[in-house]
């Protein structure tokens, strides 16, 4: 095999009859160039295979223009929508978004944070497990980092927090089925360690507290699941093995709620007949679906923008104090919710 000649920013400029910074300028969009003189540029770059080598860049620059995108579940379309929010901004910048899916398990995410802090990464948005707060804090103290539904401690000027009103958010789709007459309500928790598992947790003890309902250890209509799909559907198996059975589902996000659908429909249940049902977080494209959930919106490119923008800001201006940023959901209510039936009341599930 010929070895390959590596093109270089000088062959680029001499083919195209132009300086190496007009090239430069050209590939970074750094100051105005003509846009003939761009399309000339851009046309050599292409007829010689010029790539640009972004690791002399980064040692001249001390900038990999890479960020670090974190997820536990990058399969769920909420947060595919959240990360392409923010690679819409980044690209606009000239920034990469490097995308890493942990499938909620710590040891990965550890590894991942690791992965790209060696790689030298400019920023870092991090959807997180809950765990490994002593790395998430050491990392802030050296990249800005923007959590997105996760709140870490971190350094004082470290990154931001994206997030909605969890406990309201909660709050307010319990009350919803309290004001339909369900009391017995099935709560599907998240990873135990997430402060959104926590926030939403505290919501529906708050309402039912106020409906004269105690919840706690010994509260009987409760999985604790880990923000899955596959823990949905745990769920809805376990609430079908307990002698009484409750007449509502409260997931506290969207893929459980998932997840408890399609073991309600393995089942031959109905919804709202045999069992009402409820979700924290919008469900994608919900109204194509025949039964449709009652649950608390969040707009997901909201998330991602506001991330975007929290971190450019960071990335320009250096030192800024910690911010948390909240973004506005609203209830959408759905068909999957009703008054609990005779058969709910007689405490079975069969049609």
């Amino acid at each position: 095999m010929a070895e390959r000649k590596t093109v270089t920013l000088r062959d680029v400029a001499k083919r195209a009859g132009v300086s190496t910074a007009t090239v430069s300028r050209v590939l970074n969009a750094s100051e105005y160039v003509s846009p003939e003189i761009q399309d000339k540029v851009r046309q050599t770059i292409q007829e010689l295979g010029y790539y640009q080598n972004t690791v002399a860049r980064s040692l001249k620059t001390n900038s990999t223009m890479t960020i670090g995108f974190v997820t536990a579940d990058i399969s769920n379309p909420y947060m595919i929508t959240v990360a392409k929010a923010v690679e819409d901004l980044l690209h606009d910048r000239h920034y990469n978004l490097l995308v890493c899916s942990t499938e909620g398990e710590p040891a990965r995410e550890l590894d991942y944070l690791r992965l790209l802090m060696g790689r030298n990464i400019d920023g870092l948005v991090l959807n997180g497990t809950g765990y490994n707060e002593d790395f998430v804090s050491e990392i802030s103290g050296k990249i800005p980092v923007i959590l997105v539904h996760r709140r870490y401690p971190i350094q004082d000027t470290g990154g931001d927090l994206i997030d909605s009103d969890n406990e309201d958010g909660t709050y307010n789709l319990t009350k919803h089925l309290l004001r339909f007459g369900h009391r017995d309500i099935f709560v599907i928790r998240g990873t135990p360690k997430a402060s959104t598992n926590i926030e939403r947790y505290a919501g529906f003890v708050r309402a039912m507290k106020e409906a004269g309902i105690q919840v706690d250890d010994k509260y009987p209509f409760q999985y604790q699941g880990n923000f899955t799909l596959q823990s949905g559907y745990e769920a809805v198996e376990y609430m079908c093995n307990l002698a009484t059975k409750p007449t509502a589902i409260l997931a506290l996000n969207n893929t459980m709620a998932l997840g408890a659908l399609e073991c309600i429909r393995a089942k031959n249940m109905l919804v709202p007949e045999n069992v009402s049902i409820a979700a924290y977080n919008n469900i994608e494209f919900i109204e194509l679906m025949t039964v449709r959930p009652t649950i608390h919106h969040i707009n997901p490119r909201d998330i991602g923008l506001a991330a975007g923008r929290a971190l450019l800001e960071r990335l320009d201006k250096g030192d800024l104090p910690n911010r948390d940023i909240i973004i506005e959901g609203y209830l959408i209510p759905g068909n999957a919710v009703s008054v609990p039936s005779e058969v709910q009341r007689n405490r079975g599930y069969t049609k």
